[in-house]
């Protein structure tokens, strides 16, 4: 498959993402750097330097959201069943911000981050 059809065929767009707080009330430098983010860690080619692409690594990846809150995220995503991850951002302005996705594990072992 041709890196153009992969792009076309890539579902998640910042806009389908859940978000948990008043994005718009940020700096828009901020919010550029976490729609960047957002976009970067879902089009990975290499996560965690394994070689294997985010779509691989992170089988059947769904129900993206982002949180400006660690303990909400936990309580959010722990209403869904199975596994989930998640990517931190750097500190905004004194403030982690958090990006979490379900999926499921495609090896065997594979333990929760």
């Amino acid at each position: 498959m041709s890196r153009q059809a992969s792009l076309k065929n890539q579902v998640v767009r910042f806009k389908d993402i859940d978000i948990t707080f008043e994005f718009n009330r940020m700096p828009s430098y901020d919010r550029e750097y976490l729609k960047t983010m957002v976009i970067e860690t879902i089009n990975n080619r290499s996560v965690k330097h394994s070689g294997r692409s985010f779509e691989s690594y992170y089988r059947n990846a769904s129900n993206f959201a982002l949180f400006n809150n660690y303990d909400t995220m936990e309580d959010w995503m722990d209403d869904f069943s199975g596994d989930f991850s998640y990517a931190a951002s750097h500190l905004l302005h004194g403030k982690k911000y958090y990006l979490a996705w379900t999926h499921s594990w495609d090896w065997p072992n594979k333990k929760r981050n």
